[in-house]
């Protein structure tokens, strides 16, 4: 047997002071009569006074305490060894930081439409591993893989096109730093969701979906944005639209959903591909076809299981009160 709270012993004490003082209250009380009654007159001159029945009340009192002490000692025996697995998939969300995604097509833009979808599939994978990957003409790992939602949600308000230096789309370095966020993962199940307007301008992307593909990885896209689509803006330093972007024959550069692209990827990897709406009902589906993908185990612990044996002391503790309570100070008279 052992104690699951060593600290509550330290009480005892408490009893063993209450006893020292009772003793002195006795002898003081015994003291004091004394000068005036002698001991075999005592009980003639104080009808019913009995001073065993006084010591028996307290003795029961203390015995009280005591048992409330040890029952919050929280006596236990152990039972054996219990473990703890957490299932779920390893999920990396790789959302697009290029400068197309402040295009207006969706209010108020792309990438704060897009934040906000990543924020509302976290909550939805709950239970999940996430990790999360900003990429434009370059990627990086912001968040590894993580059970922490809040941390996830804090690189997710950081991020914007102003924190990338190379512009650009690139979809095939996005799927590699994703794959290499869920190599150190030892799980079955592994996801990788882009959430991107889907405009790639790199040569990576069929090589990166295949080595998806070899690694048991599913893509699944999240388009963001309009087929029609609407010119890039540039704003000023007050976050006023300055102008509009413009290519190399200074035309303005209209952006545009390009859906193909992003069911292709899907599909070459037994995922799925969708188009956010204004509802973002697409989340919904798209967590769902996420829980259906083969489980692993993120996390496993070990617990020592116990019987709990506090009920007996607290229940000797308040029979114990019961008890003092039947107990008379005064003698009967016979």
């Amino acid at each position: 047997m052992e104690l699951g709270n060593h600290i509550a012993l330290y009480l005892i004490w408490l009893a063993a002071v209450g006893a020292v003082l009772f003793g002195l209250e006795l002898a003081s009380t015994r003291k004091s009569l004394a000068r005036f009654v002698s001991a075999d007159v005592l009980p003639k001159v104080v009808r019913g006074y009995s001073r065993r029945r006084k010591i028996l009340k307290h003795a029961l009192v203390t015995a009280a305490l005591v048992m409330l002490i040890l029952a919050w000692a929280m006596p236990r025996v152990g039972k054996g060894m219990r473990v703890v697995k957490r299932e779920g998939a390893d999920v990396v969300i790789a959302l697009d930081l290029s400068a197309s995604m402040l295009t207006p097509d969706v209010k108020p833009s792309r990438i704060e439409v897009a934040k906000r979808a990543v924020e509302t599939l976290s909550s939805r994978l709950s239970g999940d591993r996430l990790a999360l990957v900003g990429f434009a003409d370059d990627a990086f790992i912001y968040c590894p893989l993580t059970l922490d939602e809040s941390a996830l949600a804090m690189f997710v308000n950081y991020l914007s096109p102003d924190v990338v230096a190379d512009q650009g789309t690139n979809l095939g370095r996005a799927i590699d730093e994703s794959l290499k966020a869920l190599r150190i993962s030892g799980g079955k199940g592994k996801a990788i969701v882009i959430i991107t307007d889907g405009e790639d301008h790199g040569q990576q992307v069929e090589e990166a979906v295949k080595l998806a593909r070899s690694e048991g990885v599913r893509i699944y896209s999240l388009g963001v944005g309009t087929e029609a689509g609407e010119p890039i803006p540039v704003r000023d330093v007050r976050g006023n639209v300055a102008g509009y972007k413009r290519d190399r024959e200074d035309q303005v550069v209209v952006s545009k959903l390009d859906v193909g692209l992003l069911r292709e990827l899907a599909r070459a990897t037994g995922g799925e591909s969708l188009v956010l709406g204004p509802a973002q009902r697409e989340i919904t589906k798209l967590a769902g076809n996420i829980h259906d993908i083969e489980k692993g185990v993120l996390e496993q612990r070990s617990f020592e299981q116990y019987v709990e044996l506090f009920q007996v002391p607290l229940a000797l503790s308040l029979l114990l009160l019961l008890g003092e309570g039947l107990v008379g100070e005064r003698r009967r008279n016979g």
